[in-house]
């Protein structure tokens, strides 16, 4: 007979709840992600991860009082976390605060310097407080990171974009 080594069922539920969760949230069952993770944030209660992903789930209902909690509550549990600065930074420019958008976005490409979106949406925070000059110099980086990372919707999004503004074809000018 030989033994199997099984996970203890509080590590297995925790899985389940936060796969169940994610599957909700990418159905756009908003409520029904956030109950999975209270009840995963229930019996552990530092995970960052999950309160952030429920602070998104708040953050679609509109509910940015709650997401902002959930948000500043998994930077304290886990300051390392670029996804949770740039999540902060969106609320931020959500709400026209783009001050401390760029701030959380800075502090998303510290971390992870190659965080395109991070790049994407600080151009439109720079756009909002200094004029499309400033926001043309991130998006172009994202654009370039875009295409490195194969994400070819996004990177054509960004040269669709500057070629508006500047009215030149960037990416048959060799810019990007």
């Amino acid at each position: 007979m030989s033994e199997t080594t099984s996970l203890p069922t509080d590590i297995i539920n925790h899985r389940d709840l936060l796969r169940s969760a994610k599957t909700k949230y990418q159905a756009r069952d908003y409520h029904g992600a956030i109950a999975d993770y209270m009840l995963a944030i229930a019996n552990h209660p530092k995970d960052a991860l999950a309160i952030c992903c429920r602070g998104a789930a708040y953050y679609k209902l509109g509910d940015g009082y709650n997401a902002m909690n959930d948000y500043n509550r998994s930077i304290a549990l886990d300051p390392t976390a670029a996804s949770t600065y740039y999540r902060r930074g969106s609320l931020y420019y959500s709400i026209a605060d783009y001050q401390n958008a760029i701030g959380d976005y800075n502090h998303a490409i510290k971390l992870q310097p190659d965080f395109a979106f991070a790049y994407s949406n600080r151009g439109y925070a720079y756009r909002e407080l200094y004029g499309e000059q400033e926001a043309l110099i991130d998006w172009r980086f994202a654009a370039k990171l875009f295409k490195e990372q194969g994400n070819l919707v996004q990177y054509q999004h960004m040269t669709d974009l500057i070629d508006l503004i500047t009215g030149i074809d960037s990416s048959a000018s060799g810019m990007l």
